[in-house]
């Protein structure tokens, strides 16, 4: 069987996982909050930021959560660290490096879009969580697990206002798809995780592409 935990093992490993890490939540909701004013905001330098923040959530969620923590109550996992590290090595040559990625919040529908996956990813997703009673230490914190930062990953995504390099897409759009799995668990707000990844690609496609013509 693919799924080798329960919803209960799952539950009390992200528990530890929580109580381990306080007070870190609270230094990747800033981060988050500098990505977003950089975008509003945007300056010379934004872009590389934004990256580097965008490198360390999931290097931090490849080496910490996926191969530290996850691993040990599901093997598999250890695909996820892999593909979360190559994910982080590609926003830090691509976007730090490369500068081949520009992010700017706009009032298209690229930018309102995408400004709603990053609200969900941070507000609406653990809000969900304490709705369904699973509060503090048994959610699944933004930045510091996969579901919800490559959620917010596909939000600033979308808001990128030159082509973007589409190997940079790949591994956000193919794990959500995997939210399949979570739902399967009870975990629903991850139902966000699928539609996020579904919809940000296609439009992240149909924009490059009109670029293209223009």
């Amino acid at each position: 069987m693919f799924i080798t935990f329960t919803f209960e093992e799952f539950l009390e490993m992200v528990t530890k996982y929580n109580n381990d890490l306080w007070p870190m939540h609270l230094f990747v909701y800033a981060l988050a909050g500098i990505a977003i004013f950089l975008a509003v905001k945007k300056t010379s330098f934004s872009s590389r930021i934004i990256s580097g923040i965008l490198a360390f959530f999931w290097l931090w969620i490849g080496i910490v959560f996926n191969l530290m923590y996850f691993s040990k109550i599901f093997p598999m996992a250890n695909i996820f660290t892999i593909l979360f590290i190559i994910q982080g090595i590609i926003f830090v040559v691509t976007g730090v490096f490369k500068q081949s990625l520009s992010f700017s919040i706009k009032t298209d529908i690229y930018g309102v879009l995408g400004g709603i996956f990053i609200l969900y990813a941070m507000v609406a997703y653990p809000l969900i969580e304490y709705l369904l009673g699973r509060g503090y230490p048994q959610i699944l914190p933004f930045g510091l697990i996969s579901c919800p930062t490559t959620i917010f990953t596909l939000g600033m995504l979308l808001c990128c206002d030159r082509r973007l390099p589409k190997y940079v897409l790949i591994i956000p759009f193919l794990y959500s798809l995997s939210g399949i799995i979570p739902i399967s668990l009870g975990i629903v707000e991850d139902i966000g995780l699928v539609i996020s990844g579904l919809c940000a690609t296609f439009l992240i496609l149909y924009r490059d592409r009109m670029k293209v013509r223009e």
